[in-house]
């Protein structure tokens, strides 16, 4: 039923809501109207019945008194002259028939249907109605007594059917009140419906052909005008929003271009990056099912960027990118696929090389293309790169494969020496899959307890008396065990993990030359700063406050730095310099003669002391050069009011050719190893009581 509505047209679904509206109330008008005629009716006939019941009764009374029946019957054939009453009956008051009266022509199936009851004296009247009869009997008073009663049977038929009548006729009235109603209603919603015909019409329209230059022309004054007015005005803006939706979405692709750009193109280098890579390596996946075909991925890390951009700044580094990215383009076959992957690495994919041999030409072309000078603005850079080269399918069979491979095999170049190329190995994998075991496990080292600082003394030449110590840091891996510092510290600088862990380096260092202080007397400590660390900006403020927080003197503090950290000379470099050294930090200089010192900028610097790398201090004092280069060392070293401290001492003569040339300190396996804690307190206390002994025996 509700389908078969909704399926309707507006105007059908109207007249038949108003019809079905009219039709209820008149339906409940007509119940209302038969219920009044039928308790109309019959109140009619009993009062009606109860008054010629009266009538009868008074009239018999005298016949009652003389006990004269024919009297009775005579009163009560009066009867006759009503049709509805069936027959009646006077009772003597011991309720033996006195008279009756029964109407010709009843069947006598009718009589047997009436209930006979003779009824007892009663001075009220009583009533009692039946399916189809009225019963009313009557007391007869006669002198103030009651000398019998009247009992009347009353047939009903005839008021039914005059009710039955009556509301055929209401029903018709109503029936046709209905009809007239829907034409009316019929006629008077077109002027309701039209309008809305005309508008449904314009809407069709308008979404047909997507025309929104239509209007629909309706003019009332009513609601149905009012939406006419507000469609007509929506139409307008849709209009005007469809010109400016057409003009976004010129902008929004051109947008989404400019995106797809930025999401697969490197905003420095302008080169495809790393989700380029991945995008187009999953194209060439599906071509190569269908066509055997090689390629060759070069992974490419340029060696001493970080330097450049630290040095100098991210702004010439970009330019150094810039011009990096030119001249692998131009060294490329014009199918092959130059990318930067981030930082200072780079791919090059080489479509179908056929051999190994190719890709490892093109690899050394590019190597040597990076080895020639960059000239960044006023600067030259001499970087190099380190190459390392994957086949596929030779090594590999899979792109993903193929990028990890070539990951490995440049590491491996970078532990050959670096500006070198590899060809990757299986056992390249496998230490590039140790490198991620340590920068993992360097991550939760610190809070696992992994980690530890030994100290390796400093001796003063003259006297045999420690005088500082060396804070080394060591790391027991729980699956590797010892790690070596030349394997970790790399791995730390590159992943930024440096710049906490010296920070807990430092701190440790500097609570431990407390407690010894105590013991000991006052020792220097001496600490490696990394270039990360140097270059951070809260790095002085971190230095003094942990100084501040252990209780350590800023004096006892050394901060060990190496040249190649300093020499870049910038006005950044001394300024960090002055400031750590106007906390009243000591300032080392670290392997110096290795690197690319300049005595006018060593001038200008405020380092408190130099240390002769081992490389000098290992042939003395039979090299002659070295002999040479450490007497330079050491007399620049006291010129420039600088202390002097040799490591990598490790035999009795070393230790004395130094103590002739009056360096101040020396360190090395000839005093002792780094030493854990412990260790070192055993042998400090035991230089200690070594010094107390001698001087007792000098005033002995």
């Amino acid at each position: 039923m509700k389908s078969w509505i909704v399926k309707r047209t507006l105007e059908k679904k109207l007249i038949l809501v108003n019809l079905l509206t009219f039709s209820l109330a008149s339906i409940f008008a007509v119940i209302l109207i038969v219920a009044y005629l039928w308790t109309a009716a019959r109140a009619d006939l009993l009062r009606n019945t109860e008054i010629t019941a009266q009538v009868i009764a008074q009239n018999s009374a005298s016949a009652f008194l003389f006990f004269d029946k024919k009297a009775a019957k005579e009163v009560i054939s009066a009867l006759n002259q009503d049709q509805n009453v069936l027959s009646a009956n006077l009772y003597l008051p011991d309720r033996s028939l006195f008279a009756s009266y029964r109407r010709e022509g009843v069947s006598v199936s009718t009589w047997r249907n009436l209930e006979v009851q003779i009824p007892s004296p009663s001075v009220l009247m009583k009533s009692y109605f039946y399916s189809r009869y009225l019963v009313v009997v009557a007391p007869v008073i006669a002198e103030g007594q009651t000398v019998g009663s009247l009992q009347m049977y009353v047939d009903l038929r005839s008021t039914y059917q005059r009710i039955v009548s009556l509301v055929i006729m209401v029903l018709l009235a109503t029936l046709g009140a209905v009809l007239v109603a829907g034409r009316l209603l019929k006629r008077s919603l077109r002027a309701i419906l039209d309008p809305i015909d005309a508008l449904v019409n314009t809407m069709h329209d308008v979404s047909s052909n997507d025309d929104y230059t239509q209007r629909a022309l309706v003019k009332t004054d009513d609601e149905i005008g009012q939406l006419v007015d507000k469609f007509n005005f929506m139409l307008e803006q849709i209009q005007r929003r469809d010109a400016a939706l057409g003009k976004e979405l010129v902008e929004r692709k051109r947008a989404e271009i400019q995106l797809d750009h930025i999401a697969h193109y490197d905003s420095v280098t302008g080169l495809p990056n790393r989700h380029f890579f991945n995008r187009h390596t999953m194209e060439l996946a599906h071509l190569r099912d269908k066509q055997e075909m090689s390629y060759a991925l070069l992974f490419i890390d340029l060696d001493n960027f970080k330097y450049v951009n630290d040095t100098f700044g991210h702004r010439v580094g970009d330019l150094l990118l810039v011009a990096v990215a030119e001249r692998l383009q131009k060294t490329l076959r014009t199918r092959d696929l130059v990318m930067r992957l981030g930082g200072d690495e780079f791919c090059v994919l080489l479509d179908d090389p056929k051999k190994l041999d190719v890709a490892i030409l093109l690899a050394n072309k590019m190597l040597a293309v990076l080895s020639l000078p960059f000239h960044c603005e006023e600067h030259e850079f001499n970087i190099g790169a380190s190459i390392g080269v994957a086949m596929m399918p030779d090594h590999v069979s899979r792109f993903d494969e193929l990028l990890s491979c070539a990951d490995a095999a440049m590491y491996a170049a970078k532990a050959m020496g670096k500006n070198t190329v590899q060809v990757w190995t299986p056992e390249m994998s496998k230490r590039t899959a140790q490198r991620f075991t340590i920068e993992s496990g360097l991550r939760k080292a610190i809070e696992n307890g992994e980690l530890e600082v030994y100290y390796q003394p400093i001796m003063h030449l003259a006297s045999n008396r420690i005088a500082g110590m060396e804070a080394l840091l060591r790391w027991k891996h729980p699956v590797l065990g010892f790690v070596s510092p030349v394997e970790f510290i790399p791995i730390a600088e590159e992943s930024q993990l440096i710049v906490s862990i010296g920070e807990w380096v430092l701190r440790q260092a500097c609570t431990q030359a407390k407690i010894w202080e105590q013991r000991f007397g006052q020792l220097f400590i001496a600490v490696n700063v990394s270039a990360r660390q140097f270059r951070d900006p809260g790095f002085a403020d971190n230095v003094e406050r942990i100084v501040r927080e252990t209780g350590c003197p800023p004096h006892t503090l050394e901060l060990e730095l190496t040249e190649t950290m300093l020499m870049s000379q910038t006005s950044e470099t001394l300024a960090i310099l002055k400031d750590l050294s106007g906390r009243g930090f000591q300032l080392s200089l670290d392997d110096f003669g290795t690197g690319y010192s300049s005595l006018a900028y060593l001038k200008r610097f405020p380092i408190n002391k130099l240390k002769i790398d081992r490389s000098f201090v290992s042939d003395l004092p039979n090299d002659k050069d070295d002999v040479a280069i450490a007497q330079v060392i050491v007399s620049l070293a006291h010129h420039m009011g600088m202390r002097v401290v040799a490591e990598g001492i490790e035999t009795v003569e070393q230790a004395a050719f130094l103590r002739q040339l009056d360096c101040t300190y020396g360190q090395g396996f000839l005093f002792s190893q780094p030493l854990p804690e412990a260790r070192f307190a055993v042998f400090a206390e035991n230089n200690l009581m070594r010094r107390i002994a001698n001087q007792s025996n000098r005033h002995v």
